[in-house]
């Protein structure tokens, strides 16, 4: 009964440990297409809502809908390629391998038709970044596999779309037979398996000019391992794999290097029954084997942020000019003085950003003493990250990304309250696309039930079934949550939700 209680809580309890269940319920409501709306006598059985936490201040005369103006985050002016957000809140990072194929590819979808950024994280890069990029055989980037006559009649008469994918996996695992079928996906249109060719020459990779709306907007982070960017040396010296960055670059509007992630202070964990032979390829490292990422980034030294800042400065120089910034974990003051003197020192080469990543419980695989223990959670850290840099007086030439389990637009509201310009959300996201928390992510012990968390193919054929309906609840809650942010703004009595600041939100300070 223990280990079922995961599976079960889902549906029968009212389990407000990390969130209160309201805001579950308003997230898969907004995802199915409903008003989110609830009744008086079922909102908030636990109380925990109306202890003035998410209070926000209202206006006496605020703003109907036609009268507000939103303006979404421009990422970054200062760099030659800059992009425009059409969202509030992106997908936050959230790795390939952490996720499932389906999984992923259906999140990158609903991100790609809201026009909301989406993150890799650190497991690399793959085709399932890139499912709204049409195929075509003149897009050399690509290579393929055809399906074969035979196999078009047998999938073309299929009664169920469950045999239709047994038949196309059949199908690609008589081609493939190194056990990497997972790099490929199907075109419908072309009728072909195609994956990214990454031995391809990186001129007939896509240019930033070229990078229409159905490659979306992809953050591509690179963390302490340096998956598939790190230069195997004979020395085994860490080096940069400048000429396999600028391939994978091509395809992203922006970069975030990774020096810290509040629950994995130990190192990023994947377990090797997660660690499959794609999956390995897509990592440049050994298959079925437990990956520990290193708990430092490889370019980065305190005390030395002139160095780690000029590393950045190129990563931005091989990308023809794209954004690029570091993410950060604060515990006090000293995880971001340096910085923000660095800043001021070398203001021509800073970051362009500053993802701040919240103590606020979240990971599929770490250690539960370190992940309670490390990080201040969101809203305080964003105070503190405004007040030291407002100190050195650059606050106006960094911007912040709060990526945290603020899962609503009322938590929304009151990150940028304190001082966010954009809202990272990666759980919120997770359940819109139907995750029922049964907290098995790691994949140690039990496989993902629902198919997102897991690399179990029988799974993630339940989740590829309903791939189309995941994608339109992906998009559905990313326009529901910033459809209510902006009203939650006009409340305030705010044309949009850039105009918040701490005086609107509740506190002993506010009489």
């Amino acid at each position: 009964m223990h280990e079922l209680r995961p599976f079960v809580r889902q549906y029968f309890f009212d389990d407000n440990d990390f969130v209160n269940r309201v805001a579950i319920d308003w997230i898969l409501s907004s995802a199915n297409g409903k008003t989110g709306y609830f009744s008086f006598d079922t909102f908030d059985s636990s109380g925990k809502l109306h202890n003035g936490e998410y209070a926000m201040i209202h206006s006496s005369n605020p703003l109907n809908a036609d009268e507000t103006e939103p303006k979404f985050p421009f990422v970054w002016e200062k760099r030659k390629f800059p992009f425009q957000m059409k969202s509030y809140i992106y997908r936050s990072a959230m790795s390939l391998w952490a996720i499932g194929f389906e999984a992923t590819s259906a999140m990158a979808a609903g991100c790609a038709d809201a026009g909301a950024p989406f993150n890799t994280w650190e497991g690399g890069f793959a085709v399932q970044h890139l499912p709204r990029v049409k195929f075509s055989k003149d897009r050399k980037f690509f290579k393929y596999i055809e399906l074969g006559a035979l196999w078009k009649f047998f999938y073309t008469l299929a009664p169920w779309k469950r045999l239709q994918q047994r038949l196309l996996d059949f199908s690609l695992s008589r081609k493939i037979k190194d056990g990497t079928e997972d790099l490929y996906m199907f075109s419908e249109e072309s009728q072909v398996f195609y994956t990214i060719d990454r031995e391809a020459d990186v001129s007939v990779f896509p240019k930033p000019w070229e990078l229409t709306d159905e490659f979306g907007h992809i953050i591509f982070q690179i963390g302490s391992g340096l998956y598939w960017l790190r230069k195997h040396t004979e020395d085994d010296t860490i080096e940069f794999n400048w000429d396999r960055f600028q391939k994978i670059a091509s395809f992203c509007s922006a970069f975030e290097i990774k020096l810290a992630q509040w629950a994995k202070q130990s190192g990023w964990i994947l377990k090797a029954i997660k660690n499959t032979a794609t999956v390995a390829t897509i990592r440049w490292v050994e298959p079925w084997n437990d990956i520990i990422s290193p708990n430092r980034f490889p370019f980065y030294e305190k005390g030395k942020e002139k160095d780690f800042f000029e590393f950045m400065q190129k990563i931005s120089e091989k990308s023809w000019g794209k954004p690029v910034w570091c993410k950060i974990v604060i515990s006090d003051a000293s995880n971001i003085e340096p910085i923000a003197e660095q800043i001021v020192a070398t203001p021509e080469i800073a970051p362009d950003f500053i993802t701040i990543d919240g103590g606020d419980w979240g990971s599929g695989a770490a250690p539960i003493y370190l992940s309670v223990l490390f990080g201040k959670r969101i809203y305080a850290a964003l105070e503190t990250a405004d007040k030291i840099l407002k100190k050195h007086k650059v606050r106006k030439n960094i911007k912040i990304f709060a990526a945290a389990k603020l899962y609503t637009p009322y938590m929304s509201a009151k990150a940028l309250a304190l001082w966010a310009d954009a809202i990272g959300n990666a759980r919120s996201i997770m359940i819109s696309a139907g995750c029922i928390r049964a907290a098995k992510c790691s994949g140690e012990h039990w496989a993902c039930p629902v198919g997102i968390a897991t690399m179990k193919k029988a799974n993630r054929r339940w989740f590829r079934q309903a791939w189309d309906k995941k994608v339109e609840q992906v998009f559905n809650f990313i326009n529901a949550h910033n459809k209510w942010l902006i009203q939650v703004a006009a409340i305030s009595g705010l044309k949009w939700p850039q105009g918040f600041e701490k005086k609107h939100v509740v506190d002993s300070d506010n009489n």
